[in-house]
């Protein structure tokens, strides 16, 4: 704490002077034997420019001699700072956020996955599936080998054909690959394989790009992802079903509502892709080019 005038800063529990917090030598019975309250300020124990504690304080606690000089300025309010090393910075959560955490370099997928109108919950699968942490059954499997036995909880239960896992599901499974096939080509990705290493390939090659088929093509893979996931579980834990077809259906729907809520700069290559899509030409805007 950076003292002005004392009001905001505790006098015995704060880190307000170079010699660290007084309640690191000065017990709460000391201080109330003195006559002072455990939630005292600065400006509590400060008068007529000097401190008002007993004086045998300073002999029995030497350290409180450096704060002889110590004023208050009554114009200036106390501020809060934090500190990063040596560095004091204006106290925040940000500030605070940032000195703490660990910082890594960003991976190569982060724009792919986080990027300015995301949705936030299929930004959050993507980040899972990237990570392969999504629960598939080959993962419980390296926790639960009695699951062999039974091979019916091992099938992915869209195609009943092979194994549930990260690159079955996304997207080599029959049912899922059908839903791509067929909402792949709005996107420009037409010539994309129903291949999770494939698309996130196609994707990175154009990770820096800001142009609006990018935008929709990031869109439309994380769409896609969050509704096979969504069945499968609706399959696995709910017995509910419906066919590749319906899925497509609400992808679009969903990518509809999407990108009429997104504004972008007008440009031949964007109408016609909006078009796509079946939204007219609301939603761009001249940016004066």
């Amino acid at each position: 704490m950076k003292v002005g005038d004392g009001s905001r800063v505790s006098a015995w529990y704060d880190i307000w002077n170079d010699v660290g917090p007084l309640s690191s030598f000065l017990t709460p019975r000391t201080i109330s034997n003195a006559g002072f309250r455990l939630d005292a300020k600065v400006k509590d124990i400060h008068e007529n420019g000097s401190w008002i504690w007993p004086t045998a304080w300073r002999d029995t606690y030497p350290v409180l001699i450096q704060l002889d000089h110590f004023t208050l300025n009554p114009d200036m309010r106390d501020e809060m700072y934090w500190k990063d090393g040596s560095e004091l910075l204006q106290y925040s959560s940000s500030n605070v956020c940032h000195s703490i955490r660990v910082r890594e370099p960003d991976v190569n997928w982060v724009k792919i996955v986080w990027f300015h109108q995301c949705i936030p919950k299929h930004a959050f699968l993507m980040w899972l599936i990237v990570r392969r942490k999504l629960l598939t059954q080959d993962i419980i499997l390296q926790w639960d080998s009695s699951r062999r036995k039974n091979m019916n909880m091992m099938c992915c239960v869209l195609c009943f054909a092979h194994i549930d896992s990260h690159n079955h599901l996304f997207f080599e499974c029959k049912y899922s690959s059908h839903v791509w096939d067929n909402v792949r080509h709005k996107a420009g990705m037409s010539d994309v394989k129903a291949s999770w290493g494939d698309i996130m390939d196609w994707l990175l090659v154009r990770v820096r790009s800001k142009t609006a088929a990018t935008f929709v093509s990031k869109l439309l893979v994380a769409t896609v992802a969050y509704f096979i996931w969504q069945e499968r579980n609706a399959r696995l834990f709910r017995n509910q079903t419906r066919p590749p077809d319906t899925i497509c259906g609400l992808i679009v729907e969903t990518m509809r509502f999407k990108l009429m809520g997104v504004k972008f700069k007008d440009c031949v290559r964007t109408r016609r892709l909006l078009e796509d899509w079946g939204i007219g030409g609301a939603n761009v805007i001249d940016d004066g080019g």
